[in-house]
């Protein structure tokens, strides 16, 4: 399995606090399953978690990924960003300041939750037509959408990839969330299911409990899909795969 949305990196974002918690993180993950998980940080968000590409960022991934082989957890890591959407996110791309996953064409991009849905398609038709391909991180959150989701159809269409999270399959966001991450996986209009982990005891990358509710539900083949194939090309810069 390929995590590609967690926030592992510590210190950085409201994700793991220091290192200890970062290489506890990356041992669940790997007990669990997951051979290769993304640092996907929040970042460009001016007054909370900036995080722009950075020689101090390379050096604290870096030093993430040798405690985790020092540890002999078996997981390869890639560094990435949880994108905020801001209107000027296609100049900071073009000016390198923030990072893709993979370092191709595709990237995570996460939105205020009570964004209005024509806006955040704005912003997606114009990373469209400047060459990237959105991730859109956890849209069953998005209030907007929840009252609108008509507009998840449109995009997927127009090659938008939908991430959702376990935790919103699983309830931990709340009734509606869940009812809306279901319905758009059993619509198939889902390609990535990711834990979005934020530590190592609540919103954990532990996928076991994922995994169990999915095998009820749906092939073996859909369930390779979201959780390694998709994820898989999206880091190879591949084009991703719907089933249904």
């Amino acid at each position: 399995m390929i995590d590609l949305h967690t926030h592992i990196l510590p210190g950085v974002d409201d994700g793991a606090p220091d290192l200890e918690t970062s290489v506890l993180m990356a041992a669940v993950a790997a007990e669990s399953g997951v051979t290769h998980l993304v640092a996907t940080p929040h970042s460009n968000q001016r007054g909370a978690f900036e995080n722009y590409a950075s020689q101090a960022l390379q050096v604290r991934f870096d030093c993430l990924c040798a405690a985790v082989r020092e540890a002999g957890i078996p997981l390869e890591l890639s560094l990435g960003m949880e994108i905020f959407g801001t209107g000027d996110v296609p100049q900071l791309l073009r000016e390198g300041r923030l990072l893709t996953l993979g370092g191709g064409r595709y990237l995570l991009i996460e939105f205020g939750f009570h964004e209005d849905p024509l806006r955040i398609e704005r912003l997606l038709d114009q990373l469209l037509a400047a060459g990237y391909w959105p991730v859109v991180a956890h849209p069953e959150r998005y209030y907007g959408l929840q009252r609108m989701p008509n507009y998840l159809y449109d995009w997927v269409n127009r090659g938008v990839v939908l991430q959702v999270n376990k935790g919103s399959i699983l309830g931990e966001f709340g009734k509606k969330c869940r009812e809306m991450a279901i319905r758009m996986v059993d619509d198939g209009i889902v390609q990535v299911i990711a834990s979005d982990a934020h530590d190592s005891l609540h919103r954990t990358p532990q996928m076991d409990e994922l995994i169990h509710y999915l095998e009820q539900r749906y092939t073996s083949m859909e369930i390779k899909m979201w959780l390694s194939e998709n994820p898989s090309r999206i880091l190879k810069g591949n084009p991703t795969i719907r089933l249904r």
